[in-house]
């Protein structure tokens, strides 16, 4: 197991290396010559527009996005450092599409509402009637 220093030595270290690294926008500026944050910062300000865009098209519901940064690290020989940077971003998923039908007898989709199907059977026999004026009668 290696010696750690303690926190004052590592302060004062610090204090004295121009080239330290003293934070994470620092770090990943070194991955790609600083290419990788800026296309870090445009895929990130993308994925916040197409939740926007979905809030505005679907409603709030589901307008959800993550991204997940991944760096390792491969230490050499000499000390020297190997790193690796990989993004994702996840957006919104789009809702399912949707549709409504019936089912008919005969085990088929259709349009047809069984209860216009009801409807269009014609016009009911009430038995008990004034053929005259069309009144009920109760019986």
């Amino acid at each position: 197991m290696t010696k750690r220093k303690p926190p004052e030595d590592t302060a004062r270290i610090a204090q004295r290396d121009p080239y330290a690294i003293h934070g994470i926008e620092q770090l990943m500026t070194l991955f790609a010559g600083g290419e990788f944050l800026a296309k870090f910062m445009e895929d990130h300000r993308d994925l916040l527009q197409q939740m926007q865009d979905h809030n505005e098209e679907y409603g709030h519901k589901g307008a959800k996005g993550s991204f997940s940064l991944n760096v390792s690290y491969e230490l050499g020989g000499a000390g020297d450092l190997a790193m690796r940077a990989q993004a994702d971003f996840k957006g919104p998923k789009k809702p399912a599409s949707q549709a409504a039908a019936y089912v008919d007898e005969d085990g088929q989709l259709t349009l047809f509402s069984p209860m216009m199907k009801r409807m269009h059977s014609g016009v009911r026999d009430v038995t008990p009637h004034d053929p005259e004026t069309g009144e009920v009668r109760d019986v």
